[in-house]
């Protein structure tokens, strides 16, 4: 008899993952997790259809990857992301620059 612990996957445990992209036309919908992997140069997972069909997205579209530290700490109580105002104030200061106003 075999004593060590078998460090393979668990199948018994299915884990759904939920399409969350705004836009993504299968948006709200659960499917079966197959695989999480970098594909095409992007961390993406393979999900599983009904039918028996599969598809990847990337996981920033599906709640299957970890949660962006903005909408946590935020709550929806900041309509901004501190480096977009930043990169706003760079953008504002080169059209100033190059409209010979003041640059600071």
């Amino acid at each position: 008899l075999c004593t060590e612990l078998s460090n393979a996957a668990d199948l018994s445990s299915e884990r759904q993952v939920r399409i969350t992209h705004p836009f993504h036309p299968l948006r709200d919908q659960r499917f079966r997790l197959v695989v999480s992997k970098m594909l095409w140069g992007e961390k993406r997972v393979t999900l599983e259809h009904p039918d028996g069909s599969f598809h990847s997205v990337p996981v920033g579209w599906t709640n299957a990857g970890p949660p962006d530290p903005y909408l946590e700490v935020g709550r929806g109580r900041s309509r901004f992301r501190v480096e977009d105002l930043l990169r706003l104030v760079d953008l504002m200061r080169g059209e100033a620059r190059r409209e010979g106003g003041p640059g600071e």
